[in-house]
């Protein structure tokens, strides 16, 4: 599935941290019905829709940093639900050890995707300063 992201290692680091969501659900639901996954896997692909069809309506706005966070905050939440769904007294720690290394997992991609909205605005601030350079330098000649 097609992940709109901010650049290449946004979508790297996108694949990678759905692919831990997946993860996450699958360990969650080793003893129920391979069901429960496939149709978790349906709101995966719903919200990587949601985020793709909103990315095209904010890619030419600044509302795109807004963007950068849907991800994995839509991700977060429906997971948190899904796990909450399916706690009971037998596997109460397996829950709460995935939910507390999922939550960690999504402060790590929030950083990272922190850190390539800065390097993408400090490169748009140098190629702006570039710009400006060359166009006082067209006036002068």
């Amino acid at each position: 599935m097609e992940l709109a992201g901010l650049n290449e290692k946004h979508e790297e680091i996108l694949h990678k941290y759905v692919n831990y969501v997946k993860y996450t659900v699958f360990e969650s639901t080793d003893n129920y019905t391979a069901q429960k996954f496939v149709d978790f896997n349906d709101i995966i692909k719903n919200i990587i829709n949601y985020t793709n069809s909103f990315n095209e309506i904010v890619s030419n706005s600044g509302r795109r940093n807004e963007w950068a966070y849907m991800t994995p905050n839509l991700m977060l939440y429906a997971t948190m639900g899904f796990l909450a769904g399916i706690k009971n007294d037998k596997n109460k720690e397996m829950i709460e050890v995935l939910s507390e290394e999922l939550f960690k997992k999504t402060v790590d991609f929030i950083g990272e995707t922190t850190d390539i909205l800065e390097d993408i605005k400090t490169k748009e601030l140098i190629r702006q300063e570039i710009l400006t350079v060359n166009k006082k330098n067209e006036h002068n000649n």
